[in-house]
């Protein structure tokens, strides 16, 4: 006979196991550290784990990237993560099918610029276009995902590809 707690446990690793994926994904884009990410995933897990019975409905990959999100939050704010870290590669990427062997120079130079501009954002900013562009979520799950409202999301969005296009213009100009 299976003890309560094995029960629980075999439930949450059928609902909860296949997510783990995303979630240390997810903390990677957040921390930039692959060791500080692992740990960070480990941690989501654990908690979600702990408020396992607390889930209600379908919605286990939103009620996991919400508990990433707030442990990494948790984790950005301890002094331990005070300096900043380049971006992961790859989210600027994902709608692009590569280039032509002519253009490969060019646009090597315009995603390391566009990378280090991303660095320049603030971290709800640069979260919110990994959201869009990187994993290309919908706004409602977007919505879901943070905790704000779909309108908050599309403005913040919005302010987020502003800034960005002020930090790469005032860069062009600098440069140019």
């Amino acid at each position: 006979m299976r003890s309560q707690r094995e029960t629980g446990a075999e439930a949450f690793e059928r609902r909860c196991g296949p997510y783990a994926p995303m979630v240390y994904r997810h903390c990677l884009h957040m921390l930039k550290h692959p060791q500080e990410a692992e740990d960070a995933a480990q941690e989501s897990m654990l908690r979600a784990f702990r408020a396992f019975d607390t889930l209600s409905g379908d919605g286990v990959a939103t009620w996991l990237f919400r508990i990433a999100h707030n442990t990494c939050l948790d984790i950005l704010k301890s002094a331990r993560m005070r300096r900043q870290q380049p971006m992961p590669e790859g989210w600027e990427e994902a709608a692009d099918p590569g280039p032509a062997p002519d253009e490969h120079y060019e646009q090597k130079a315009g995603r390391e610029a566009l990378r280090q501009a991303v660095c320049k954002l603030k971290p709800e900013q640069q979260l919110l276009l990994d959201l869009y562009y990187g994993q290309q979520l919908s706004y409602e799950q977007m919505a879901k995902a943070t905790g704000l409202a779909s309108g908050t999301v599309k403005s913040r969005l919005s302010r987020a590809r502003e800034a960005l296009r002020s930090i790469l213009e005032a860069e062009e100009q600098k440069n140019g």
